[in-house]
């Protein structure tokens, strides 16, 4: 397996727990249409978790791995038509963190 060299972690807020599984339900519904294009494209891994220590808070933490920034500009247009599509039915707010891997130590 490639290893990542471009790392996204982003996290959404909800304005209700109902609206974060409605996201969560959508996905699920979308997903096997995107994944192979995100493949396609260049993305290696692409993770969601519900962030669960924060009281009163309904957010959903997405980890994205990449091959490089190339393929991060390619999946970027794929994750855009995504985003329309869930946006438009409820709000959310988005929070983006990008990364260069420096340093990755794994004990698997």
């Amino acid at each position: 397996m490639s290893e990542a060299k471009l790392i996204n972690y982003s996290t959404a807020d909800f304005g209700a727990k109902a609206d974060m599984e409605l996201r969560l339900f959508k996905w699920q519904d979308q997903k096997e249409e995107y994944l192979p294009m995100l493949e396609a494209g260049g993305m290696l891994r692409f993770t969601t978790m519900r962030v669960w220590n924060k009281e009163g808070v309904f957010r959903l933490g997405y980890l994205f791995e990449y091959k490089d920034e190339e393929s991060y500009k390619k999946c970027q247009l794929i994750w855009q038509e995504i985003e329309k599509n869930m946006k438009a039915e409820m709000p959310v707010k988005v929070f983006a963190n990008r990364g260069i891997v420096l340093d990755d130590t794994k004990f698997y």
